[in-house]
Order: C-alpha cells, then structure tokens, then sequence
C-alpha cells in the first residue's frame, strides 16, 4: 500500500475513533468543524483526500492535534 493510501485510512480511522470516543454522531463532528456530513463520512470511510486544512478543522473540533489523526502507530524511526 502506498504512504498517500495508507494516511488516507489512517485518518479515516483515527476520526472515527476519536469522534466515537466522544460520543460524537458525524452530523456533530461535522457542525463542530463546519463541514458536511457526507463529507465526515466519506473521510471515514477513506473516499476522499481531505486538505490540511479540513484535517486542522477537525482536530480543533475533537480537540486533538492534527498528528494524532495522521498517526498510524507505526514507529516514526523506521520506513513508511
């Protein structure tokens, strides 16, 4: 899998897991970052490539840093 497939899902993942932890619904997310609801949802389900900008938007919204949503667990040492 590439890098670009793989921070795709990473941070389709790392959003869900973070708006569920808050007992969040996409259609909050979506109104706590301005954006859509379609639009939380197809990040989710790594459909689209959202820009830096949206990705800062919604870890303000979580209250998390945008690394925490990129963050794939893997060891920063090694290769992607």
């Amino acid at each position: 899998m590439n890098q670009e497939r793989r921070i795709v899902k990473t941070l389709g993942r790392q959003v869900k897991k973070q708006r569920q932890a808050l007992g969040w619904s996409q259609m909050f997310l979506a109104a706590e970052a301005g954006l859509d609801k379609g639009y939380i949802g197809s990040i989710e389900r790594a459909e689209v490539n959202p820009s830096i900008k949206k990705i800062a938007r919604i870890a303000d919204a979580l209250q998390v840093r945008v690394i925490d949503l990129l963050d794939d667990g893997r060891n920063s040492q090694g290769r992607f």
